[in-house]
């Protein structure tokens, strides 16, 4: 956990952050493939000789491929094409195979991860009901990767001595902030819980979606939208591209943190919800993933 101290203006509440960015595969998805995989061999799920297969935009698919590797199996990831390369390039060092997925139309701006990664689930269903011996992690309804996120959660609350007055999160499947969300209410009910998405987002969250239109349970809703009828989370901001580009070269070059653009994202909020709570409060969010996924082009993705 880091308290930021360059790029938060004078008045305003202390934010922190915890640098999830620094996990082997470097971004917190290693806690929820760990999280996914184990749970699923404790009901017989997964065996030995099975090939794990995700969607994925990146972090879960990289996180995946090093946890799942490391445990003996095949790993197998469905990305939709126009990632950045380097994603790719981390993935298969890993020793899993990527499938980039063929999108109608073209990406543009920041990237709404649980829009863009439906093909590549329908993809993922069609494998998984086609070839024996195949274990989807399905990250976007799994309830191991909430339960991996409350741990997460707990951790904030011990670091901070139950002093959080506010979380702030991008909404990727909603894992990370419906599970810290979970253990944040267990102890401090009056904790705000803010989301971020990308301002270019096709259905909103923040606007009243909680699914892409004419999808089945198979391939959305999930996590999304058991969070948002949760009433745990006060409000969803949009973040644009800009915004969250623009904070996160302020992190790395005024705060040393070498993170990505989602962490951009994550700490200008925190800087507008601490200006709204003023000082003598905390404000905590992550920075989800590391820089080096972001090397040759600088988008906001979930």
């Amino acid at each position: 956990m880091v308290k930021l101290r360059k790029v938060v203006p004078r008045g305003v509440s202390d934010i922190f952050v915890k640098a999830e960015y620094l996990n082997p595969s470097g971004s917190l998805k290693d806690r929820i493939a760990l999280e996914m995989i184990r749970d699923a061999e404790a009901r017989g799920d997964l065996k030995p000789g099975y090939t794990i297969i995700e969607a994925s935009t990146g972090n879960t698919g990289t996180a995946l491929s090093f946890v799942g590797t490391q445990l003996g199996y095949k790993v197998e990831i469905y990305m939709p094409e126009g990632m950045t390369p380097e994603r790719i390039r981390i993935m298969e060092s890993y020793g899993a195979k990527v499938h980039q997925v063929k999108l109608e139309g073209s990406i543009e701006g920041s990237v709404a991860g649980a829009e863009v990664e439906i093909d590549t689930r329908v993809k993922c269903l069609e494998v998984e009901r086609s070839t024996p011996r195949t274990w989807w992690a399905r990250q976007f309804s799994n309830p191991s990767n909430t339960k991996a996120h409350t741990k997460t959660g707990r951790e904030i609350l011990e670091q901070l001595d139950g002093k959080v007055d506010a979380f702030v999160a991008s909404i990727g499947v909603g894992g990370t902030l419906y599970g810290v969300a979970k253990a944040l209410r267990e102890r401090l009910p009056d904790a705000l819980i803010v989301g971020a998405e990308p301002a270019s987002a096709q259905y909103p969250l923040s606007e009243g979606y909680t699914r892409v239109p004419g999808t089945g349970d198979d391939v959305c809703g999930g996590i999304i939208e058991e969070m948002l009828n949760s009433g745990m989370v006060d409000r969803v901001e949009k973040v644009g591209n800009r915004e969250a580009i623009a904070m996160s070269d302020r992190l790395v070059r005024e705060e040393g943190l070498f993170c990505g653009i989602s962490s951009g994202a994550n700490v200008h909020l925190a800087v507008e919800v601490a200006r709204q709570l003023g000082p003598g409060r905390n404000v905590v969010t992550v920075l989800p993933d590391h820089r080096d996924r972001y090397l040759s082009e600088k988008k906001y993705t979930t």
